[in-house]
């Protein structure tokens, strides 16, 4: 349990700092850095497959005709939620992707309850009113491009679900899942460079070296999420996944200089409420079953 903590902070960490990587590639447009993410996340998964040889985990990924089909799913989910981040932060909606990841909680939680019938106590139940005061404010604001924050949290609180009832590999999954992504990827880079509109070639030796990176910074945050997500419960993910979006706001804000308003002010002052409460709570409770179990 412990261990499935750490790998949900870190992996948060890491996608909360991620736009700085990604800003670093802005001579690329989005369908070729989605491309570079999963062509270059392929390779070092080939490379470091040499040395496992993880066959029989891979087998045990698709051992079902339901594995498969969630194994189709939780690919497209990850596929056009990586599309749109990218997008995001590469046209100046770094703000609008991080409300989307504030949003993304509440998802968690609410599939938590509903489709994996876990409960809630009096105070999460309260946090999670307080969270959803908050979205409306953003809703009913029509500040940004608010369909930008729902898609990226939607997609992303479902790839988790669906990884939770996988219940397979973490890396393996991931591995078939990007392997399936690279069939149009290969296809649409395939007409690029018959075209001679492929951005690659024609980049400087850093800028080609920082986007063959883009494997390695798209698969480390996602193995630790994946470990974290079938070690601890689906709340708790959601509780941790604020790190992210909190790191995003202040990149967007202080660093990138995007439009912050009043509106954005509320609707943050009540999810950050709404996550103290939780806190809290989670604290409590985790402090009240040691003493018990002592």
């Amino acid at each position: 349990m412990n261990l499935g903590y750490l790998a949900g902070i870190f992996s948060f960490f890491f996608w909360g700092l991620i736009a700085i990587y990604w800003k670093q590639l802005s001579f690329f447009d989005s369908y070729e850095l989605l491309g570079h993410r999963i062509f270059w996340g392929v390779l070092t998964f080939l490379l470091y497959f040499l040395f496992k040889r993880p066959w029989g985990a891979l087998r045990s990924c698709i051992d079902t005709p339901r594995k498969r089909k969630l194994l189709g799913v939780s690919t497209i989910l990850i596929f056009t939620n990586w599309f749109v981040f990218v997008w995001a932060v590469g046209t100046g909606h770094v703000l609008e992707a991080s409300i989307g990841y504030f949003i993304n909680p509440l998802v968690n939680v609410a599939l938590g309850v509903f489709v994996l019938k876990e409960t809630l106590r009096a105070k999460q139940k309260l946090a999670v009113f307080i969270a959803f005061l908050g979205l409306l404010v953003f809703l009913s604001s029509g500040v940004g491009r608010i369909d930008v924050s729902l898609f990226l949290a939607l997609s992303f609180g479902t790839y988790g679900l669906v990884r939770k009832k996988m219940n397979i590999p973490s890396m393996e999954g991931l591995f078939l899942e990007m392997l399936i992504s690279l069939i149009p990827i290969l296809i649409f880079f395939g007409y690029r460079f018959y075209t001679s509109e492929i951005s690659f070639f024609k980049a400087s030796s850093y800028e080609m070296f920082m986007v063959s990176l883009a494997g390695i910074a798209t698969l480390i945050p996602l193995v630790s999420f994946n470990y974290a997500v079938k070690n601890i419960s689906l709340t708790s993910v959601g509780l941790l996944q604020y790190i992210a979006p909190t790191l995003q706001f202040i990149l967007a804000v202080f660093i990138y200089g995007e439009l912050f308003t009043i509106t954005h002010a509320y609707a943050f002052s009540l999810i950050w409420c709404a996550l103290i409460i939780y806190t809290f709570d989670l604290v409590l409770f985790s402090r009240m079953q040691r003493i018990s179990n002592a």
